[in-house]
């Protein structure tokens, strides 16, 4: 009965306006492109675990399970596999719903990418890169930076907070070096960066 309501959903998905969908209504709906992993049907039966309170978990496509562990108006969260997690996210945008799709490897070091679509044709949309190297430095911290031994490039764990609205950006970087080799500039760098989203770029929230 719940997966029918669900497909009846998904079938007139594109003719809801998109700032009516929830997060599920496009996760369900998304196009293999956009979510490969795992396949439309699987995601209805996810979908329907999540919302029945079960922990069955899915097959996808990597020949692992996944299922979903948190789901809100504007996001879905979902373990891919063991070492793998991805969420959607819905975004505001200038005349349509910006859906982000973020993706974490989990081993050996947690790194994040996002890709970002229009929520009305899954069309590629433009969105803000991660946060780089010179964001995590301390602004009272920079001058020290530039002459400091500075990790070449760093590595971040990117996670949506539905309930505040915001991106936490997780500088993951110490875990690629042993204790013995970390460059000393890794010590004028922010772990944690708190930042909301606009489509041009990522800005700090104000303490």
């Amino acid at each position: 009965m719940i997966k029918s309501l669900i497909a009846a959903i998904t079938a007139t998905a594109a003719f809801i306006p998109a700032a009516a969908r929830t997060a599920a209504d496009l996760f369900a709906a998304a196009p293999a492109a956009v979510i490969p992993t795992l396949a439309a049907n699987t995601r209805l039966d996810m979908l329907d675990y999540f919302r029945s309170g079960l922990p069955t978990a899915s097959a996808n496509t990597l020949d692992g399970k996944s299922r979903i562990t948190a789901l809100a108006d504007d996001a879905a969260d979902v373990q891919i596999g063991r070492d793998s997690s991805m969420q959607l996210v819905m975004l505001p945008g200038r005349s349509d719903t910006i859906v982000a799709i973020v993706e974490t490897v989990l081993t050996p070091i947690a790194d994040s990418s996002i890709r970002y679509y229009h929520a009305s044709d899954w069309s590629d949309a433009k969105g803000p890169a991660l946060p780089g190297k010179a964001d995590f430095i301390e602004p009272e911290r920079s001058k020290e930076a530039r002459t400091a031994d500075m990790p070449t490039f760093i590595f971040v764990r990117a996670e949506y907070k539905p309930d505040e609205r915001i991106f936490v950006f997780t500088n993951t970087t110490a875990a690629y070096y042993a204790e013995s080799d970390r460059p000393d500039g890794l010590a004028l760098m922010r772990p944690v960066l708190k930042m909301k989203y606009s489509p041009k770029k990522f800005t700090p929230v104000s303490k």
